[in-house]
């Protein structure tokens, strides 16, 4: 099992660990509620080294990872990342991706749904494609002061850079990748930097957050946040239904590539048209959602619960259900867990402001 390269510093710090495909990943580091308000409201450090990250030069690359992903990797402008996903020879998710356009690499972070060993086997069948999962960590900075926290370390640059975009900085002698490409609705970053240099940027990262009044922050409370924010969580309603057409992403496909792994079978079945879809859902009182639970209109199964979560925003349960496309609407009431179960309700997604869109960059 990998572990990360900085597991000593969450260990002194109080991690949870636990097993995340293959990986270990530190869970949890005070508990859920806190960790919540470190990104709300102040700033949250995470380390995200279960990543698995690849470059690729920039010759061959394009052509290389627009072959293997579902977006289109060969429009990447300079300084800038896609979010798109890999898909397997049925089109179904096997991780969800960042490719960055850095000059002349290609950058990618994934966070995949299979073993280390297959997805190295996808990328790594080319040999200009370097692995870089055992040699380099990434943390993770996110929330309403992260912007402070880079700002920082980095200087006042930071600020210009926009949503998925790259930047290359010096730290301690080393080159660390910057991209700003949170996933909590909060402002957010990735920082790539050499084993050499891990163990002191997590500490000059850890200081800078808590001086912004924020905290460590363990994968579980992300869980959350994803869900709260309405951004795929490959790891919850990824892992659990994996076609892309229901699951709403769609956008991260190019369907006029020619060529990328299960494009016939992602055709074939949008041709066909969408059977079901992903909506978000609430509880009405203190009720809880879980995985796997029925969701009825009537006496009739009508869709299924595959993720969920606590809003300390909302001050009740959310979650994301796969709903038959006849009944997949906002503001509609069913009944989970059984035909007389408790009475849930289908949401607008997301159904949080952060408070992220009050600041104000260019005039800071």
């Amino acid at each position: 099992m990998r572990v990360s390269p900085i597991r000593g510093q969450l260990a002194s710090a109080g991690a949870q660990f636990t097993e995340r495909y293959g990986t270990e990943v530190a869970a949890v580091f005070s508990d859920n509620k806190t960790e919540y308000y470190h990104v709300r409201d102040n700033a949250g450090l995470t380390d995200f080294s279960y990543m698995q990250k690849f470059s690729a030069p920039e010759e061959s690359g394009f052509d290389l990872l627009d072959s293997l992903a579902a977006g289109n990797v060969a429009k990447i402008r300079f300084g800038r990342v896609l979010h798109t996903f890999i898909p397997d020879d049925n089109g179904m998710i096997l991780a969800d991706c960042y490719i960055a356009n850095n000059d002349d690499e290609l950058l990618v972070f994934c966070e995949s749904i299979t073993d280390d060993a297959k997805l190295r086997s996808i990328f790594t069948a080319s040999p200009d494609v370097k692995d870089l999962t055992e040699t380099h960590a990434v943390f993770g900075v996110d929330g309403y002061k992260a912007w402070a926290v880079m700002k920082e370390l980095f200087g006042t640059d930071i600020l210009g850079l926009p949503y998925l975009s790259i930047e290359t900085y010096p730290f301690e002698g080393s080159e660390v990748r910057l991209l700003r490409a949170g996933k909590t609705s909060e402002f957010g970053y990735l920082v790539m930097v050499p084993l050499e240099a891990a163990v002191k940027l997590w500490e000059t990262l850890e200081s800078l957050v808590k001086k912004n009044g924020g905290g460590l922050c363990g994968s579980a409370v992300h869980n959350d946040l994803r869900l709260e924010g309405r951004f795929f969580n490959v790891f919850a309603e990824g892992a659990r239904v994996k076609d892309p057409l229901p699951l709403g992403l769609q956008w991260m496909i190019d369907f006029d590539k020619e060529q990328f792994p299960g494009r016939e079978a992602i055709l074939e079945r949008r041709k066909e048209g969408l059977k079901k879809k992903i909506i978000g859902v609430r509880t009405f009182r203190e009720n809880t959602l879980t995985e796997g639970m029925p969701v009825f209109h009537g006496d009739r199964q009508v869709a299924e619960i595959v993720s969920s979560c606590f809003s300390y925003t909302l001050d009740s349960v959310i979650g994301l259900s796969l709903f038959d496309i006849d009944f997949a609407y906002a503001g509609l009431s069913f009944n989970a867990g059984s035909s007389g179960g408790p009475q849930i309700g289908t949401i607008s997604m997301p159904p949080i402001m952060p408070r992220s869109l009050t600041v104000k960059l260019d005039e800071i």
